[in-house]
């Protein structure tokens, strides 16, 4: 063999060349398969739906506060005894606690048919987006320190009127009837703070016309920034 086989011989195995190898033809392995998806053309619906819980309305608020001035003025012009002030006690915590209960059942839904609001006036209200002429949102400020001031003023104020009652002029409805209120006040704050948060952001929904029993045509809520957001843009889309 001549020195020139020799070299080319040395420089194929050098390649990878084996010569007991036969030749093969080289194969190409394919482990995925893709298949054209192409879209079809045509009409398609938008179906997206957004829904927070993370919401409080102030109607709710507004009509927990109307039941309760209610209750308490019976309660107070209607009960000379005792024991039927107990009676009467017992059976306004009920009817508070369900209503707390219910506020915290509120919800909002935006859907392709409208806006939906659920345990609103501790009922569902639903408000099609032809109903709504506009939509407005406002960041919620935090309490300022003269505003903090002036609530703690008021509340060493009211202490102080409850003692006076209390003690000059022997009226027990007001003790009685706030401490059984005393476990409501906890109860509520508590559950607040478990099931809502950042609450900064509220929301008035504007409709065209207003029911008989509503003072305005304005539909408000509360919520986080995020969410009244997209609340906001999912409304205005329909608009």
């Amino acid at each position: 063999m001549s020195a020139k086989a020799i070299a080319f011989e040395q420089i194929e195995k050098f390649m990878g060349w084996c010569p007991a190898c036969k030749k093969t033809a080289h194969q190409t392995k394919q482990s995925c398969y893709f298949i054209n998806t192409a879209i079809i053309s045509g009409k398609t619906e938008n179906t997206t739906e957004f829904r927070t819980a993370n919401v409080i309305f102030p109607a709710n608020t507004a009509l927990f506060t109307f039941l309760f001035v209610i209750f308490f003025n019976l309660l107070m012009t209607h009960t000379e005894n005792i024991s039927l002030f107990l009676v009467g006690l017992f059976l306004l915590n009920i009817p508070c606690y369900l209503l707390i209960l219910k506020t915290f059942e509120a919800a909002v839904l935006i859907d392709k048919s409208g806006v939906h609001l659920q345990a609103f006036r501790l009922k569902k209200f639903d408000i099609p987006y032809e109903e709504i002429e506009n939509i407005t949102s406002h960041r919620l400020e935090k309490r300022s320190k003269e505003m903090s001031l002036l609530l703690v003023i008021g509340e060493i104020a009211f202490c102080g009127f409850v003692v006076y009652m209390t003690v000059i002029k022997g009226e027990w409805k007001i003790p009685l009837l706030l401490v059984s209120l005393l476990p409501l006040i906890l109860f509520a704050t508590r559950k607040q703070k478990t099931h809502l948060w950042k609450l900064n952001t509220q929301l008035y929904i504007k409709t065209k016309h207003k029911k008989w029993y509503e003072l305005n045509s304005y539909h408000s809520l509360i919520t986080d920034e995020v969410s009244a957001a997209k609340i906001k843009s999912s409304i205005e889309r329909h608009l």
